[in-house]
């Protein structure tokens, strides 16, 4: 059975999709529940609740992270560490930041240095850089050292240099990067695969990413080609098929052709979602189908993406959630 967290008298708790109650309202905050368990804050320390409302691990931490491979980050008095599944302090709470665990190795903050330790808190590859990210599905990991950004693997080796200036994670095999005001595309060599007097860029979605020429913006495919021309005055990544882009302060929807499915003449749009589009007319929130025609007026202070026919909406200051049919779950 689905729950759903929602806000009443400025206490979360959960109900069904019928809004019926089966966790009472006693929580100070409350969020979805992900692989079973759920984050919840009481009298300003977080835990993890069941969904039977029962406590897995007790709130007596300042915050708390979902589990990663296993592990969850904690903190207590701006200090980090880990737990367990069981709730067991595996590694000591005693870092400047910690970051969760993928490859078997996470990104630890000490002395000002970020490293890497392993599931039993052992430091794998020295604390040297000023930023480090987690390791992605190829191995790699974005670090920066002073100004300058490249990648490392899981041993620590430097696979390509600390060159850059500007520098993303990688997303479908590829990462924008720049030297000085050069934006372009590497491959996980390191090798420079696509190039073309860009202003800026963005990450690859959909095997598509934007870039800007002389500040108007399109859409490149892998090999480089301008797919959809530069015209818009601001364009994000694609998702679910459809990519936001920006005329004149106002937004709107296209498709991957580049055909405008939805006008840019919103004060702000959201992604599109089961048939939806949400978007923003005068400070409030509603959905639009595809042809334009409303579904929901807008009436939300907050509106996100609809998943299995239901929406988190913020509605009169409340957290809650919306049918397609505009009704309140409760």
């Amino acid at each position: 059975m689905k729950l759903y967290p929602v806000e009443k008298e400025d206490k979360y708790g959960y109900v069904n999709i019928d809004g019926e109650v089966v966790i009472p309202f006693k929580f100070d905050f409350a969020d979805e529940f992900e692989n079973n368990m759920a984050f919840v804050e009481v009298e300003g320390l977080c835990g993890f609740i069941n969904e039977d409302g029962e406590f897995i691990i007790k709130p007596k931490y300042d915050d708390i992270n979902y589990f990663n491979e296993g592990m969850a980050v904690v903190e207590i008095h701006h200090k980090y560490g880990y737990i367990n599944a069981q709730g067991e302090e595996v590694i000591n709470i005693k870092y400047e930041d910690a970051k969760g665990f993928t490859k078997g190795l996470a990104a630890v903050k000490i002395l000002g240095k970020y490293g890497y330790i392993n599931y039993k808190g052992e430091m794998i590859i020295k604390p040297s850089f000023d930023e480090a990210s987690e390791f992605n599905e190829n191995g790699l990991a974005l670090v920066k050292k002073g100004e300058k950004y490249g990648y490392i693997d899981t041993n620590g080796n430097v696979v390509i240099d600390l060159i850059y200036d500007f520098a993303n994670e990688f997303i479908e095999d590829l990462a924008a990067v720049a030297i000085g005001e050069e934006y372009y595309f590497i491959d996980t060599k390191g090798h420079k695969v696509i190039e073309g007097g860009f202003d800026f860029i963005g990450n690859f979605s959909e095997g598509l990413a934007p870039v800007s020429i002389e500040d108007i913006w399109g859409f490149v495919n892998k090999t480089g080609e301008l797919i959809i021309k530069p015209k818009y005055h601001w364009a994000d990544n694609f998702s679910n098929g459809y990519a936001v882009i920006s005329m004149d302060d106002k937004y709107g929807f296209i498709d991957k052709s580049g055909k405008v499915v939805v006008e840019p003449e919103y004060d702000n749009v959201f992604d599109f979602s089961e048939d939806l589009f949400s978007i923003e007319v005068n400070g409030l929130w509603g959905y639009i189908d595809i042809n334009g025609n409303n579904i929901i007026e807008p009436k939300f202070e907050e509106a996100e993406n609809f998943i299995n026919g239901i929406a988190k909406v913020k509605y009169r200051g409340k957290e809650t959630y919306t049918k397609k049919d505009g009704n309140l779950i409760c």
